[in-house]
């Protein structure tokens, strides 16, 4: 197993300073997870220079603004989005990056829109899988957080079927999305464990999408921690925190060696 942090604690306007204390560390099993955007041009040139300077471990979150994998098949959205994700692949794949988050939708739906749309986000999850296989990388898709507001695009069931439907997709595991939407991971760990690549680590009040830190929740961290290193086989676990939570380097440290601690209990 890695350790990651996500950038998304200190805001894009920081990730470079970040990334320069991680890497400082000089610890193999320690790294960053990027948020790899491609709508800002100047973001992506700052990101594209820092990577090839990293010695720590890497890990990407795919763009997710300005993207949609349930715009039709045949739009300059759906175009935009191949794109995008083409360049973070290329980016990644030279560099030794572990995995790229793909989001299937940042949207919420009638439930009359559902067929169609879903049938777009599973085109798009086809063929994002197909060109990760060839740039020799791998494209996690996440279960995402149900929305507020009209339908989510998949239930917990229709997760699962993603990877039945798709053989050569990989999962990551987003443990605050899967206590809001009451998702059984262990279930899912025992039946796809090998295919789950990753976990992002954050805590909630199963209600709503809090990105808190991991002891400020009803998840249970610990216990899925212990189902990682049951079921899984070098998965990357990233702290994915919002900037709200205000932890210091020091207390980040301590945080990666515990759940380090957690997963080793559930290996032995």
């Amino acid at each position: 197993m890695k350790y990651f942090i996500s950038d998304l604690i200190v805001g894009i306007s920081h990730f470079s300073e970040f990334a320069d204390w991680i890497d400082s560390q000089h610890q193999s099993d320690f790294g960053i997870e990027f948020t790899a955007f491609t709508h800002d041009k100047d973001y992506w040139e700052r990101l594209s220079h820092k990577v090839p300077q990293m010695a720590c471990p890497m890990t990407f979150h795919g763009p997710y603004i300005n993207i949609e994998a349930t715009s039709p098949l045949d739009s300059k959205e759906h175009d935009w989005l191949m794109e995008s994700y083409n360049r973070v692949f290329a980016l990644a794949a030279p560099n030794g990056v572990r995995h790229i988050v793909f989001h299937y939708s940042q949207l919420q739906f009638n439930e009359d829109e559902i067929p169609s749309k879903q049938k777009n986000a599973y085109a798009v999850m086809r063929d994002l899988t197909k060109l990760a296989k060839r740039y020799g990388v791998n494209c996690v898709i996440e279960n995402l957080c149900r929305q507020k507001h009209k339908t989510h695009l998949f239930t917990n069931e229709e997760y699962f079927d993603i990877f039945q439907n798709i053989p050569d997709a990989v999962s990551l595991i987003d443990i605050g999305h899967a206590n809001v939407n009451k998702l059984d991971i262990e279930k899912f760990l025992y039946e796809y464990g090998k295919r789950v690549k990753g976990f992002h680590v954050h805590n909630n009040d199963g209600i709503t999408d809090q990105h808190k830190d991991y002891h400020k929740g009803t998840a249970d961290i610990r216990q899925i921690m212990h189902w990682v290193g049951k079921y899984t086989n070098d998965a990357d676990i990233v702290i994915e925190y919002e900037p709200h939570e205000k932890l210091t380097h020091s207390e980040l440290i301590d945080e990666i060696k515990e759940l380090k601690g957690w997963v080793e209990e559930g290996i032995g």
